[in-house]
């Protein structure tokens, strides 16, 4: 999940600072909330910055949906977040945790004047470490609470909403993410294992709704009712007390089901989760009912099961949904595993009712030595591009991990550990025709790595692809070692873009970038999708702090989410919904679930996805946890 270019933990932004100021400002923290907090987790905010923030003087003027008389006064919170504890985080009733009403004069009223009171009357909206220990306040990311395990499913109408949500944003932006990290005295090994939570969001005519229920898999019911890890995942393996218990096991086909980062739907309606190493599976849209796997019914089904799925691509014309995996088929002739590339897709007049048979139309296969992951995609008008890094799946490594778990019980396998980085190989960009599966350009580039393509399209005779580069893969994290905090050594997160003009007729390919914009989790209008864009939409690490941001493809200009107050406020994961019935191509709306460091909670932020400023704040419920969450997609009812 790349997306800050410099992440560090807490413990490398903490800038040296007056003892006395801080341990007056911790005690002051503890005495009106009750929380107890460590003196490490204060840093000084710049002097510098006196005036009210836009929100702070223009908070009365908004209109608000809920309650008109519920207003948010922002207060930049100088604590990291890893500080606060667990049971803090979730206490409902302290008044941190808590939107105070009235404006912030009235609930200082009878309140000492404190350093804490200085502090959490500025908004932080601007990150700059050149300004030393006195400049702005730093607070990375959190990824010890945001990686806790969720503990309750909601259904909540009526939420609280500031400002003022557009006539036309009417629908459901849904997100799935791992949410199930531990079960017994087991912990997955990776992020990526937890168990699959579905978020949705419904915005009505009167009202909005929040929903989350468990994606109800095979896997997620033997974990539970096993009360230990019972079954295998990607990169986690079960709990088995004995050598015998555990070869044997090693017969056991795996069932694939955790569906835990990809939100798509196929035949316009029928709503898909799914994940790296998991099956498709089905659920209702107004129910959040699960359905279980999509059931298959065609000749990719006898070549056995597909896996490291790319994030699907829907043509924003058609319907059809595009996607590629891997598959392992067996080769008599090679006496062994046959890697392949799988392309398919499933045309949108497949039945449209819940639970039927889908039939996937075979686009082509292509061999490889080496395979590795597609994360996603890009789709023109005429052709699927497909990108091959040189980050071959490592079968000692997961032959080493699986024999390790064989022996003592103890799997040490992540993501890392089943892929190789090999740049000698470089980079293949393939160029495959959507009707009749030919491969009509193959393109060898210096080597990099890529989570996300931004969008591709094409000129006369030449194919252009926009895609978030890295010149190799960050540094993943076994979970354990991620919810310590210990997270310094992290490199990449965001990337570098870069344009690769790929000529069919001469075979030449150039490439054009965009350095040191740190960009990812890009979005672009779908009303632009195979067609020449100008601006996209994503988030930027700017100084360990994860940034809202529109991109300017032609300026190379980068707008940032004005209001944000960097000191506690971490987006993740955009979704661009389009204004109906405008042809201008940044008319519309950026939403993003935002976590509140300090407290734990989380808002849904309405962007102009012109100007990048505030339109409305939808808040989750006070005190419910939203753990670190996957891709999503924007439904409209």
């Amino acid at each position: 999940f790349g997306s800050s270019c410099r992440l560090r933990s807490l413990r490398s932004h903490r800038p040296t600072c007056d003892q006395k100021s801080v341990a007056n400002v911790a005690n002051a923290m503890a005495t009106r909330t009750g929380l107890t907090l460590s003196q490490e987790a204060f840093l000084v905010l710049p002097q510098a910055i006196q005036a009210p923030s836009a929100r702070q003087a223009g908070r009365s003027s908004i209109a608000t949906s809920s309650n008109p008389s519920t207003l948010l006064p922002t207060a930049g919170v100088a604590v990291a977040a890893a500080a606060v504890t667990a049971a803090g985080v979730r206490r409902k009733t302290s008044r941190l945790a808590r939107r105070a009403t009235g404006s912030a004069s009235e609930r200082r009223g009878a309140e000492p004047v404190t350093a804490r009171a200085a502090v959490t009357d500025q908004l932080v909206t601007s990150v700059d470490p050149s300004l030393g220990p006195q400049g702005t306040y730093q607070v990375g990311i959190d990824f010890k609470n945001w990686l806790q395990s969720a503990d309750e499913e909601l259904k909540v109408d009526g939420l609280r909403v500031e400002g003022h949500v557009p006539a036309w944003l009417r629908g459901y932006l849904v997100h799935a993410g791992p949410a199930k990290f531990e079960f017994g005295d087991d912990e997955f090994v990776d992020w990526v294992d937890g168990q699959a939570m579905l978020y949705r969001l419904k915005i009505g005519e009167e009202e909005c709704q929040y929903q989350n229920r468990w994606l109800d898999t095979w896997n997620h019911r033997m974990h539970k009712e096993a009360g230990r890890i019972a079954v295998r995942e990607t990169c986690s393996r079960p709990s088995l007390p004995n050598f015998f218990e555990r070869f044997m096991y090693l017969f056991s086909p795996p069932n694939n089901e955790n569906g835990n980062l990809h939100i798509s739907q196929i035949a316009g309606s029928r709503c898909i989760s799914m994940s790296v190493g998991s099956a498709c599976l089905e659920f209702d849209l107004e129910t959040m009912d699960t359905f279980g796997k999509v059931p298959f019914d065609d000749e990719l089904v006898e070549g056995g099961p597909l896996i490291f799925h790319a994030e699907p691509h829907v043509d924003k014309t058609t319907g059809e949904w595009v996607t590629c995996a891997i598959q392992l088929r067996i080769s008599p002739e090679d006496m062994g595993l046959k890697p392949e590339y799988v392309v398919f897709s499933v045309e949108p007049d497949c039945s449209k009712e819940l639970g039927a048979p889908v039939k996937r139309r075979l686009i082509r296969r292509i061999s490889t030595e080496y395979p590795s992951p597609v994360h996603t995609i890009g789709l023109t008008e005429k052709y699927i591009v497909m990108i091959q890094i040189p980050y071959p799946l490592n079968w000692d490594g997961m032959l080493n991990a699986e024999a390790k778990w064989l022996m003592n019980g103890v799997y040490e396998g992540n993501l890392n550990d089943y892929n190789t980085w090999e740049p000698e190989r470089g980079t293949t960009i393939r160029i495959i025709n959507r009707e009749t599966g030919e491969e009509t350009g193959v393109f060898q580039t210096d080597p990099f790595f890529f989570f996300h393509v931004i969008n591709s399209f094409e000129e006369g005779d030449i194919v252009n692809l926009d895609v978030v580069c890295y010149n190799e893969p960050p540094v993943g994290f076994p979970l354990r070692q991620a919810r310590s905090g210990d997270v310094e050594d992290w490199r990449g997160g965001g990337g570098e873009v870069r344009r690769f003009a790929m000529d069919l007729r001469t075979g030449e390919c150039t490439c054009t970038g965009w350095p040191d914009n740190c960009f990812d989790e890009p979005k672009i209008n779908p009303k632009v999708d195979g067609v020449r864009q100008r601006f996209s939409w994503g988030v930027i690490d700017d100084n360990g702090m994860l940034r809202l941001t529109k991109q300017d493809h032609e300026t190379h200009e980068v707008f940032k989410w004005e209001g944000q107050d960097v000191s506690r406020e971490l987006p993740w994961q955009p979704v661009f919904v389009p204004e109906p019935y405008s042809d201008k191509e940044d008319a519309g709306v950026v939403m993003s679930f935002v976590r509140d460091q300090p407290t734990g909670n989380s808002f849904c932020i309405v962007l102009d996805a012109a100007t990048m400023t505030e339109k409305a704040r939808i808040h989750f419920p006070e005190g419910h946890h939203i753990p670190l969450h996957g891709h999503g997609t924007f439904i409209r009812a």
